[in-house]
């Protein structure tokens, strides 16, 4: 029995360690792509506008696609999709160095592959969710959670570096070569996976209903779950909080800190540090806090973060406030994904997640139009004021849902109790 129990926890690690170096390598890949991307479309452009609506392109494929794609992430295998959506990236990515060696890279192709990317990105991160699931007990997805939310933090802390010394040594198409091939590695070791798990899938018969009918069946499902609601709402507030951040750091660095490129790169290190460092202390916080408690005080320290960060009238005071807005938003997203993970049958995880990315692109969408235009007429610390009260009121309306929630799987007392393991 002890043998059985070693040889299927090595079985886990090993499949683990090829899901966590493919993470390692589509984040890198990723924190590479805005920059590579945008610097591109700069240098052509001179345009600050240009930016926004490359970040806009970025929402919409959440808005449009969101309805329906959950529906076949739950009809089609997981780890395929993961494959494959890395696998298109890395090739629609190819179409701007094929561009280039023609002569100039039209500005449509950079917004259109920016969309294919968005639209692989929108499908990976649900199945990717679901994929883990093939390879971990549900006694030890909080670790493995967090273990990927360290390697996501520094893919995109590495790709953001590498990919500015890149751009300033070379040019944003060096970027975008090395952005294939990270892409192209995390296609090949998400392929080599095995599951060790077996789930059913939805619908696993002969006959396939309509997207609409298997939609509103997803609807339905979640509706019925006031627990996943009340978690639904908590992550859109972390994620309102992160698209403010990202939105006008670079306004606020310039404007009321005035400490330049350099501060906001500082800045910006901080939080990656922050996030980091809160990845790998949850599990330990979960051996001493109950799971719902963390979620509600993490919303509450969130907020506190903001404060001091609006507050800040020097870098340090800054770089302070925004290394635990990093601790703070990291770890409670990934607590709240754990929860999700569980709360929800496998069958319907593209549905429940695909509406998750619905509101919160459509939530990314205005705060990327809304918050620019209010960041020239009022001052920026208002705006990260608002955020805070709004996101110190957030763990109130999880509560108003909560109380009606129905008792959550037995295995999730098993995860807490076995954080440590």
């Amino acid at each position: 029995m002890l043998v059985r129990r070693y040889a299927e926890q090595f079985a886990i690690n090993k499949e683990l360690g090829k899901f966590i170096a493919a993470s390692l390598a589509s984040s890198t890949g990723a924190g590479m792509q805005f920059i590579g991307m945008s610097l591109l479309l700069y240098s052509m452009t001179q345009s600050a506008a240009s930016i926004g609506w490359l970040l806009l392109v970025h929402s919409i494929a959440g808005i449009l696609l969101s309805p329906w794609m959950g529906v076949f992430i739950d009809r089609w295998s997981f780890k395929r999709l993961c494959v494959a959506s890395d696998a298109i990236r890395a090739l629609a990515l190819g179409l701007i160095p094929l561009f280039a060696m023609q002569g100039d890279v039209p500005i449509g192709i950079i917004y259109a592959t920016e969309f294919i990317l968005a639209a692989c990105d929108r499908f990976h991160w649900p199945s990717s969710m679901g994929l883990i699931r093939t390879i971990i007990p549900e006694s030890q997805l909080m670790r493995a959670n967090a273990r990927l939310g360290i390697a996501n933090q520094l893919g995109m802390l590495i790709g953001s570096a590498v990919g500015g010394i890149l751009v300033a040594a070379f040019s944003a198409i060096i970027v975008i070569y090395i952005n294939m091939f990270t892409f192209a590695l995390s296609a090949l070791l998400t392929f080599l996976i095995k599951g060790l798990y077996a789930i059913n899938k939805s619908r696993d018969t002969v006959e396939k209903p309509s997207v609409k009918k298997d939609w509103v069946e997803g609807f339905m499902y979640m509706k019925s779950r006031p627990k996943v609601i009340s978690l639904v709402i908590i992550q859109i507030f972390g994620y309102m909080t992160l698209y403010v951040c990202n939105t006008l750091l670079p306004v606020f660095t310039e404007r009321e800190l005035k400490v330049g490129a350099a501060g906001f790169g500082y800045i910006e290190a901080a939080w990656a540090i922050g996030a980091i460092v809160g990845s790998y202390m949850l599990v330990k916080l979960m051996e001493r806090m109950k799971f719902v408690s963390f979620g509600r005080i993490s919303m509450l320290l969130i907020g506190g973060s903001l404060i001091v960060f609006l507050t800040s009238a020097h870098l340090a005071q800054a770089m302070i406030g925004y290394l635990l807005l990093g601790f703070f938003v990291v770890s409670n997203r990934i607590h709240n994904e754990t929860l999700i993970q569980l709360e929800i049958d496998v069958a319907f995880i593209g549905r429940v997640n695909s509406m998750m990315v619905m509101l919160i692109s459509y939530i990314s969408l205005v705060v990327y139009l809304g918050v620019g235009y209010l960041g020239d007429a009022i001052s920026i610390r208002w705006i990260y004021l608002l955020m805070s009260v709004l996101v110190i009121l957030s763990p109130l309306l999880e509560i108003r849902f909560s109380r009606a929630r129905k008792p959550m799987h037995a295995q999730t007392a098993s995860v807490q109790a076995n954080a440590g393991e």
